[in-house]
Protein backbone atom coordinates (compact mmCIF):
# COMPACT_ATOMS: atom_id res chain seq x y z
CA UNK A 1 0.00 0.00 0.00
CA UNK A 2 2.40 2.36 1.04
CA UNK A 3 5.32 0.86 -1.04
CA UNK A 4 5.26 3.83 -3.43
CA UNK A 5 5.85 5.98 -1.50
CA UNK A 6 9.30 4.96 -0.50
CA UNK A 7 8.46 4.13 3.13
CA UNK A 8 10.11 0.80 4.16
CA UNK A 9 9.94 -0.83 7.54
CA UNK A 10 13.49 -1.71 9.17
CA UNK A 11 14.11 -5.23 10.34
CA UNK A 12 13.51 -4.29 13.78
CA UNK A 13 9.78 -3.06 12.43
CA UNK A 14 10.72 0.82 12.53
CA UNK A 15 9.23 2.49 10.02
CA UNK A 16 11.03 5.14 7.78
CA UNK A 17 11.21 7.54 4.92
CA UNK A 18 13.40 7.12 2.57
CA UNK A 19 14.39 9.69 -0.76
CA UNK A 20 17.28 11.09 -2.69
CA UNK A 21 17.24 14.88 -1.73
CA UNK A 22 16.58 16.63 -5.05
CA UNK A 23 18.81 19.64 -4.07
CA UNK A 24 22.20 17.40 -4.02
CA UNK A 25 21.28 14.49 -6.23
CA UNK A 26 22.60 15.66 -9.44
CA UNK A 27 26.28 16.33 -7.30
CA UNK A 28 26.14 13.10 -5.50
CA UNK A 29 28.81 10.17 -6.89
CA UNK A 30 27.12 6.99 -4.61
CA UNK A 31 23.38 8.94 -4.77
CA UNK A 32 22.59 7.79 -1.49
CA UNK A 33 19.09 8.33 0.17
CA UNK A 34 18.14 10.00 2.72
CA UNK A 35 16.49 8.01 5.62
CA UNK A 36 15.12 9.21 8.55
CA UNK A 37 12.92 7.12 10.98
CA UNK A 38 8.95 8.42 11.32
CA UNK A 39 7.50 9.06 14.62
CA UNK A 40 3.96 7.99 14.94
CA UNK A 41 2.80 10.96 14.21
CA UNK A 42 4.14 11.43 11.18
CA UNK A 43 3.48 7.97 10.42
CA UNK A 44 -0.02 8.38 10.89
CA UNK A 45 -0.42 11.46 8.48
CA UNK A 46 1.57 9.39 5.98
CA UNK A 47 -0.93 6.76 6.16
CA UNK A 48 -3.82 8.57 6.34
CA UNK A 49 -2.35 10.93 3.43
CA UNK A 50 -0.23 8.12 1.22
CA UNK A 51 1.60 10.77 0.82
CA UNK A 52 -0.94 12.37 -2.08
CA UNK A 53 -0.64 15.82 -1.07
CA UNK A 54 -0.41 18.12 -3.87
CA UNK A 55 0.34 20.92 -1.63
CA UNK A 56 4.09 19.00 -2.05
CA UNK A 57 4.06 19.54 -6.45
CA UNK A 58 6.04 22.00 -8.03
CA UNK A 59 7.65 23.82 -4.76
CA UNK A 60 10.09 26.61 -6.48
CA UNK A 61 9.29 29.39 -7.97
CA UNK A 62 6.30 31.82 -6.66
CA UNK A 63 4.80 28.90 -4.93
CA UNK A 64 8.24 27.84 -3.13
CA UNK A 65 8.98 25.93 0.02
CA UNK A 66 8.05 28.39 2.52
CA UNK A 67 4.57 28.35 0.95
CA UNK A 68 4.68 24.82 0.57
CA UNK A 69 5.60 24.05 3.96
CA UNK A 70 2.49 27.11 5.31
CA UNK A 71 0.38 25.16 3.45
CA UNK A 72 1.12 21.53 4.26
CA UNK A 73 0.93 22.41 8.00
CA UNK A 74 -2.25 24.13 7.72
CA UNK A 75 -3.42 21.02 5.73
CA UNK A 76 -1.95 18.71 8.82
CA UNK A 77 -4.09 20.90 11.57
CA UNK A 78 -0.53 22.40 13.07
CA UNK A 79 -1.75 25.68 14.22
CA UNK A 80 -0.42 26.13 17.57
CA UNK A 81 -0.06 29.81 18.47
CA UNK A 82 3.48 31.38 18.14
CA UNK A 83 4.56 34.72 18.83
CA UNK A 84 5.91 37.31 16.36
CA UNK A 85 6.99 40.38 16.69
CA UNK A 86 5.25 43.35 14.86
CA UNK A 87 7.54 45.81 14.35
CA UNK A 88 5.24 48.52 13.12
CA UNK A 89 2.53 48.60 16.03
CA UNK A 90 6.32 47.53 18.48
CA UNK A 91 4.66 44.42 20.30
CA UNK A 92 3.80 40.88 20.25
CA UNK A 93 1.30 39.13 17.70
CA UNK A 94 0.14 35.46 18.24
CA UNK A 95 -0.39 33.80 14.95
CA UNK A 96 -0.67 30.05 14.20
CA UNK A 97 2.25 28.45 13.36
CA UNK A 98 1.47 27.65 9.75
CA UNK A 99 1.27 31.27 8.95
CA UNK A 100 4.36 31.75 9.74
CA UNK A 101 6.53 28.51 9.20
CA UNK A 102 9.71 28.22 6.79
CA UNK A 103 12.17 26.04 5.84
CA UNK A 104 14.93 27.50 8.33
CA UNK A 105 12.46 27.43 10.90
CA UNK A 106 11.71 23.68 10.31
CA UNK A 107 15.17 22.58 9.74
CA UNK A 108 16.18 24.58 13.36
CA UNK A 109 13.42 23.57 14.80
CA UNK A 110 14.50 19.71 14.23
CA UNK A 111 17.97 20.33 14.98
CA UNK A 112 17.25 22.10 17.75
CA UNK A 113 14.97 18.90 19.22
CA UNK A 114 17.50 16.40 18.25
CA UNK A 115 20.35 18.68 20.62
CA UNK A 116 17.83 18.94 23.58
CA UNK A 117 17.81 14.55 24.01
CA UNK A 118 21.68 13.48 22.75
CA UNK A 119 24.67 14.88 24.31
CA UNK A 120 27.25 16.86 23.01
CA UNK A 121 29.83 15.36 22.15
CA UNK A 122 32.35 18.63 22.72
CA UNK A 123 30.50 20.20 25.42
CA UNK A 124 31.26 16.90 27.39
CA UNK A 125 34.72 17.23 26.93
CA UNK A 126 35.26 13.97 24.78
CA UNK A 127 37.11 15.29 21.39
CA UNK A 128 38.50 18.49 20.87
CA UNK A 129 35.86 20.81 18.72
CA UNK A 130 36.56 19.88 15.03
CA UNK A 131 37.55 17.04 15.43
CA UNK A 132 36.55 13.88 12.99
CA UNK A 133 36.33 11.53 15.60
CA UNK A 134 32.58 13.54 17.15
CA UNK A 135 31.23 13.36 13.11
CA UNK A 136 32.75 9.26 13.38
CA UNK A 137 31.23 8.32 16.75
CA UNK A 138 28.00 10.01 16.39
CA UNK A 139 26.67 8.89 13.21
CA UNK A 140 23.70 7.28 14.89
CA UNK A 141 21.80 4.04 13.31
CA UNK A 142 18.37 4.18 12.54
CA UNK A 143 17.47 2.85 15.64
CA UNK A 144 19.09 5.21 18.11
CA UNK A 145 17.47 8.31 15.86
CA UNK A 146 14.35 6.44 16.38
CA UNK A 147 14.70 6.61 19.27
CA UNK A 148 16.21 10.03 19.75
CA UNK A 149 12.86 11.51 17.58
CA UNK A 150 10.46 9.61 19.75
CA UNK A 151 11.58 11.66 22.48
CA UNK A 152 12.33 14.75 21.40
CA UNK A 153 8.60 14.65 20.21
CA UNK A 154 7.47 12.93 22.87
CA UNK A 155 5.99 10.39 21.31
CA UNK A 156 5.75 6.69 21.80
CA UNK A 157 7.91 3.79 20.66
CA UNK A 158 5.88 1.97 18.17
CA UNK A 159 6.77 -0.74 15.14
CA UNK A 160 5.16 -1.70 12.04
CA UNK A 161 4.58 -4.82 10.27
CA UNK A 162 5.54 -6.15 6.46
CA UNK A 163 2.44 -4.54 5.70
CA UNK A 164 3.55 -1.26 7.77
CA UNK A 165 0.57 -1.85 9.89
CA UNK A 166 1.18 -0.75 13.58
CA UNK A 167 1.66 -3.54 16.04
Amino acid sequence: MLASTRISKAEEGIPYIHYLPEKTKGTQKDNSETITPLVRYAFDIIKRTQLNLTILKYPSGKSGYNKKIKQLLKAAGIDRKVTEFDEVEGVNKYIPICETSSSKLARSTHVDMMNKVQINMYAAGLHRRGSSAVTHYTMLELADRFKLMNLAFDQEDYRVDKNLEVI
